[in-house]
C-alpha cells in the first residue's frame, strides 16, 4: 500500500463493526469499504449468521458510486450464498466482479477458497 500511494489517501480501520457502527457512519461515507470478517470467531462473528448483518449496514458507510470489497473465506459458503445474501439486504449495492486470487493462492477448489467480490453502491434514484 505504501509502495503505490494508497496508504496517502486511505484510512484503515481495524474494528468490531457490532460495536463501532456509530463512529464508523461517522468518519464516512467511504469511497470504498473492504469487509473481511474471519469466518468463525466463537463468541464474535460466525459468517453464516452474521455476514447478513454487514451487509445489510454497507449502504450507510459507502459514498454512491463507491465500492464495497466483500472478502469470504469459508469453504462452506460460495460465491452464490454470498451474492444472494447481497441481493436480498442491500439491493442497491449491484455485483461487479469477483477478483481472481492471485497465483500463489490457487485453488484447486475456488468456491472452497478465499472469494473476493466487487460490489458498487448505486443508491435509488442515481443513475
Amino acid at each position: 500500500f505504501f509502495f503505490n500511494g494508497v496508504a496517502k489517501r486511505a484510512k484503515f480501520l481495524s474494528h468490531n463493526l457490532f460495536k463501532s457502527w456509530g463512529k464508523l457512519k461517522r468518519l464516512g461515507p467511504f469511497d470504498c469499504v473492504v469487509v473481511d470478517p474471519p469466518s468463525y470467531q466463537k463468541g464474535s462473528f460466525v459468517a453464516e449468521k452474521d455476514y447478513v448483518k454487514v451487509i445489510r449496514r454497507l449502504p450507510s458507510l459507502v459514498a454512491p458510486n463507491g465500492c464495497a470489497l466483500l472478502c469470504l473465506n469459508a469453504p462452506e459458503l460460495d460465491t452464490v450464498w454470498l451474492k444472494s445474501q447481497v441481493r436480498d439486504a442491500a439491493p442497491e449495492l449491484v455485483f461487479v466482479e469477483r477478483i481472481p486470487n492471485p497465483p500463489s493462492f490457487e485453488s484447486a477448489f475456488p468456491e472452497r477458497a478465499l472469494k473476493v467480490l466487487l460490489f458498487e453502491y448505486i443508491p435509488a434514484g442515481i443513475d
